[in-house]
């Protein structure tokens, strides 16, 4: 999540201005918390920790809610995003003009799977998991996450968004995304491929298949992957990024972008590389980041 460093984010900055609120967020991030643990753990009474609670929910950087408990009801909170970059400065970028669309993560065009596979709705899976049929069941489209051991997967980029070719500077897409161990395994290294109309864009490692602590959105009842990290990839004039890190010289006229033909971007875990760890993407309804893939697209 992006924070403009302007007065009109001063209560953001305020709420981190205080070393009791950072140490309220430093024991929301393992686990979940109520409001009575927080209090002794920090050697203060409910009542004072209530408020510096509510100064961090106002803001968005945490969100609680009310559950029964033994005796009466218990306020339990979580730390809601993970990940703030500050941006100081963006002048530079008054003429650009950025067009945004969100690509549910069901909403594929192509699939080649295998392996421990399956998809599930924020309410229940989706037919049996390991059985590769059910990458076509009509429910796909409502699909929360995904996963697979090795394979690929493909989404249409439509042409109707490549109107004026010559203007687009940049081409941004923003997913939640892991490897896919058998259960859950933290250190589970996966080499996960990127490409656009058959140009392979750059690798990313993911290092493993998360599920030590509950995914912000993840539904309750879920026991499998429950978050992945956030990975963005820019490909402008210069190459290719990953999480602003150069993996490729591939430009943005490398792709081969047409106003009259779909595009196609393809995310895949192939079985003959260094890390053969698989794929979960998460969307909508799971994971820390309540999205699917995000697409950006900068014009001049």
């Amino acid at each position: 999540m992006k924070i403009k460093i302007n007065s009109q984010n001063v209560a953001f900055f305020n709420a981190l201005a205080s070393s009791t609120r950072l140490k309220i967020i430093e024991l929301l991030m393992p686990a979940h918390k109520n409001i009575k643990e927080l209090a002794t753990q920090l050697n203060l009474s409910s009542s004072i920790v209530a408020k510096h609670i509510e100064i961090l929910e106002n803001v968005g950087i945490i969100k609680s809610k009310t559950i029964k408990a033994n005796r009466g009801v218990q306020k339990v909170c979580q730390v809601v995003l993970t990940d703030y970059h500050l941006v100081f400065d963006e002048r530079n970028k008054s003429n650009e003009l950025i067009q945004e669309f969100e690509v549910n993560i069901g909403h594929f065009v192509n699939y080649s799977v295998f392996g421990t596979c399956g998809l599930s709705t924020r309410d229940a899976f989706i037919g049996i998991c390991d059985d590769t049929r059910y990458f076509s069941h009509p429910e796909r489209v409502n699909a929360g996450i995904l996963w697979f051991a090795h394979g690929e997967i493909e989404y249409v980029l439509p042409s109707f968004l490549f109107n004026s070719l010559s203007k687009i500077k940049a081409l941004e897409f923003n997913l939640e995304i892991c490897s896919e161990a058998p259960g859950i395994n933290e250190n589970f290294m996966s080499d996960i491929y990127f490409s656009i109309n058959g140009t392979h864009l750059g690798t990313w490692l993911s290092h493993g298949d998360f599920g030590n602590k509950k995914g912000n959105f993840t539904p309750r009842w879920w026991y499998l992957t429950e978050y992945g990290d956030l990975v963005n990839i820019r490909i402008d004039q210069s190459g290719t990024y990953i999480n602003e890190q150069l993996v490729s010289e591939i430009t943005i006229g490398h792709l081969n972008l047409s106003d009259v033909n779909d595009s196609f971007l393809k995310i895949s875990s192939p079985i003959n590389t260094k890390n053969p760890g698989g794929v979960n993407l998460l969307g909508k309804g799971f994971g820390n980041y309540d999205q699917g893939i995000m697409m950006r697209i900068i014009r001049a």
